[in-house]
């Protein structure tokens, strides 16, 4: 079989299971299982053939594509995923931009609700930054012991709740990141099949989605060095409201948006 007939084959599948983007994951699907972009290759198979549609039969399910593969890139390095944690997404990467604007190999931070590790991993490497990450769930700390490792980073991985300042025995922190939960109760009752895989507790913020700012502010300021700054990541809707609690800690906020214009990152620093 040819690799074009086999991705309209797989394509057509996809778009009737109502998958989003199912050219984009059709031909990352035959990339994985055969190497090679499918413009590259010109026969497929029979056992490649195989093993393509099972895992297209298993999207077309909803089960998410990271989650088949087991792994996923962010920020150009590769993170193991699967049942248990967030999967990486593009938009979180803006928090590493920032992260490499600020920080250097003197710096110290601290990321809260890792999940992955994605944030500390990814602004570890490409800053050379000491990281501490806190995660609460055993799934997800799995992994993020498992992606430290695998990406050879130096993070100190903590188990232990984001809502606890006890740990650290007093270290002051250059910065503090997090991608917290903050989904509201209207926006979970929503959610594409897929994403419905993943852990709730990774993604419920509360009826408003504010659950976690209104506390993790007021928590953690008095961790951060004189000039230091908090990044948080936040839904498409809700960077004035975190920007207002911010501010109500005594934190100068700044909203950063994203490509699409949205406000995506918001950052609190102590001045």
């Amino acid at each position: 079989m040819t690799a074009k007939e086999l991705l309209a084959e797989i394509t057509a599948v996809l778009e009737k299971a109502e998958v989003f983007d199912s050219s984009y994951e059709a031909v990352e699907i035959i990339k994985e299982i055969c190497n090679s972009h499918p413009s590259l290759i010109r026969e497929i198979s029979d056992e490649q053939a195989f093993r393509i549609r099972e895992i297209v039969k298993k999207r077309a399910e909803g089960y998410p594509l990271q989650y088949i593969f087991g792994k996923w890139e962010f920020y150009g390095y590769e993170f193991f995923v699967g049942d248990g944690v967030l999967i990486p997404r593009p938009e979180t990467e803006l928090i590493v931009d920032i992260a490499c604007k600020e920080l250097n190999k003197n710096s110290v931070f601290l990321d809260l609700c890792s999940g992955s590790g994605c944030i500390p991993i990814s602004v570890n490497k490409e800053t050379g930054a000491k990281a501490y990450a806190v995660e609460l769930y055993e799934k997800a700390f799995g992994y993020l012991e498992k992606n430290i490792k695998h990406n050879d980073a130096d993070v100190t991985a903590i188990m232990g709740d984001a809502l606890d300042n006890s740990h650290f025995n007093g270290i002051l922190f250059d910065s503090i990141f997090s991608n917290p939960p903050y989904l509201t109760k209207t926006e979970m009752d929503e959610l594409q099949k897929e994403v419905r895989y993943e852990p709730e507790t990774a993604l419920f913020g509360g009826d408003d989605g504010l659950y976690f700012y209104n506390r993790l502010f007021r928590l953690w300021k008095g961790r951060l060095k004189d000039g230091g700054f908090f990044a948080v990541e936040v839904g498409d809707k809700q960077a004035e409201a975190v920007s207002r609690i911010i501010e109500a800690e005594g934190l100068k906020s700044e909203i950063i948006k994203d490509l699409q214009g949205i406000g995506r990152v918001v950052i609190g620093r102590k001045i």
